[in-house]
């Protein structure tokens, strides 16, 4: 459980490591497709002898984003952070509120974490952190 202070204090290092994965997942996308569209050209030339370096490099390019990808979302989850919408950068660190588990909701481009939400809510029902609910945030 995160009290608001060491979400915040948490917060740099975590959105480095969200905008790592978000540019990993869309380097391997992009790989994917250069591959998909490089066999299309192939077989559009009628079966034309394929440039195994340029394959090699297509696959090793997805392995190395998807390894990328898969580190940082491990990171970010190793240290108790729940990623609620990666390309987005929607994430939640638990909280408890009142004695009921919440999370504070944090969305890439904003200055803070700024939102709450209960734990049968989706980040759709954020409601905004103001001092009443920093004042009944629950540490232990």
């Amino acid at each position: 459980m995160f009290s608001y202070q060491k979400a915040m204090a948490l917060l740099p290092e975590i959105i480095s490591l969200l905008k790592t994965a978000i540019e990993a997942k869309a380097s391997r996308k992009r790989s994917v497709e250069s591959h998909a569209a490089y066999k299309k050209k192939l077989v559009m030339a009628g079966g034309a002898f394929p440039n195994q370096n340029r394959l090699a490099a297509y696959a090793d390019q997805a392995k190395t984003s998807h390894e990328e990808l898969k580190r940082a979302v491990d990171r970010i989850q190793d240290q108790g952070v729940e990623i609620r919408e990666l390309d987005q950068g929607q994430i939640d660190f638990p909280a408890r509120h009142r004695d009921k588990q919440v999370y504070l909701c944090f969305q890439l481009g904003e200055a803070e974490i700024l939102h709450w939400h209960g734990a049968d809510e989706s980040c759709a029902g954020r409601k905004a952190i103001d001092a009443a609910f920093l004042s009944e945030l629950d540490f232990s």
